[in-house]
């Protein structure tokens, strides 16, 4: 390891300096090791300066960063400086750069991709996660880097669906990379570190603390051209990283809610003020960057005609009903006729959001929908690679 990595972890790690502080240093110091070896009739009259912030940067002892160096180099973790060519072109832009990124897995080339964030609730509905799944996973699919958080609901689910996709994502952590938070979303961490890669500008061993999820929010928004709010409530760090993008000059999208759900009350203002532009399929991001959905191209290219495509269904839908025992067959399919549709094509054996859209021929958006309430209804059942349809009904 080079040793100006070690002045950049020791000017990392000066307690009681922000970052914008530290990077207004840089500025007039030129390099971390300058502001090491500055002395206190040097940093006395720097703007912002303050009691505090002046014993912090005198205390020239490397010990503690010497000790962060061997375990990231013991732990695999590559430690990415803004010095570095790895350092993500799009982050160097924001106000408030981190001064350094501890990274697990492979960085991906941010600066040549689109990569786009997906954030939202962590209490969210079955309709927020058909939702985050569907996006992710085709802009995935389209070359895009997925960004998120890694959090409960909204964020892990788009993390996940990049990787269902054999995308490239991005997890950026309020802790070490070496620290799973949280606790459930083990198995999807190490997935991410190894076709992906998971970033914090926190060292190892550092644990969650809420004041660090708004730093940890900027990195997000920063890495990515645009941000995309699934579902938030008004109150929300969805909304802050939607805050946050428009700061930094990126786009802001949202997916738009239910009007009677508080959880998708935050959508639901951003596009009402005019903060964020609404999108109904992934296609609405892609187009504003100038790129065509790929994925529902081909789509389209391999769909058979209506008449021929219903007269094939039906016939499956024959041949199954003729497997299935008359004692399961107890529920009539009550619902309406695009829930129908929808039941009809997951029936079928199309049990992803992307081909069932491409089975109907209905828009994303309904399909959510019509998913949401056949699930709540127990008329579908969801899986681990999509939906299946419960035993019990008779269509």
């Amino acid at each position: 390891m080079q040793q100006t990595t070690i002045y950049w972890l020791w000017l990392a790690t000066r307690p009681g300096c922000t970052v914008r502080f530290l990077n207004r240093l840089l500025d007039q110091f030129g390099e971390p090791e300058a502001v090491w070896r500055a002395k206190q009739e040097q940093l006395s009259g720097f703007p912002r300066m303050n009691h505090i912030r002046m014993e912090s940067l005198l205390e020239k002892d490397l010990t503690h960063v010497n000790r962060i160096a061997h375990d990231c180099q013991k732990q695999q973790i590559h430690i990415v400086t803004q010095e570095d060519n790895q350092y993500p072109a799009p982050l160097r832009q924001i106000a408030d750069p981190p001064l350094v990124l501890y990274v697990r897995g492979t960085m991906p080339d941010f600066d040549h991709k689109l990569a786009i964030s997906v954030v939202g609730t962590r209490s969210c509905t079955p309709y927020g996660l058909h939702a985050a799944r569907y996006f992710a996973g085709r802009l995935a699919q389209n070359g895009c880097i997925v960004v998120s958080g890694m959090a409960l609901g909204i964020d892990g689910a788009a993390n996940q669906a990049a990787l269902d996709a054999d995308g490239e994502t991005v997890a950026v952590l309020g802790c070490g990379v070496d620290v799973c938070y949280p606790w459930q979303h083990e198995t999807l961490m190490a997935d991410i570190v190894r076709h992906g890669a998971v970033i914090s500008e926190y060292p190892p061993g550092t644990e969650p603390k809420g004041k660090h999820f708004p730093n940890r929010n900027r990195i997000i928004t920063g890495l990515s051209r645009g941000t995309l709010v699934v579902e938030a409530p008004k109150k929300s760090g969805a909304l802050i990283s939607a805050d946050l993008a428009l700061d930094q000059g990126r786009e802001v999208f949202a997916v738009p809610g239910d009007i009677n759900r508080p959880s998708c009350a935050g959508c639901n203002f951003l596009i009402r003020q005019g903060g964020a532009g609404l999108v109904q399929e992934p296609a609405d991001i892609l187009a504003h960057y100038g790129r065509e959905d790929q994925t529902y191209a081909s789509a389209q290219k391999r769909r058979e005609p209506p008449a021929a495509r219903l007269a094939s269904r039906t016939q499956m839908q024959r041949a199954k009903q003729d497997q299935v025992p008359l004692a399961y067959q107890n529920r009539k399919l009550d619902v309406s006729p695009e829930e129908r549709a929808v039941w009809m094509a997951v029936h079928d054996g199309h049990g992803t959001v992307d081909a069932i859209v491409e089975e109907t021929g209905l828009p994303a958006a309904v399909v959510l929908t019509a998913l949401t309430m056949l699930e709540v209804n127990a008329y579908v059942i969801a899986t681990g690679g999509g939906y299946r349809p419960a035993a019990d009904i008779q269509p």
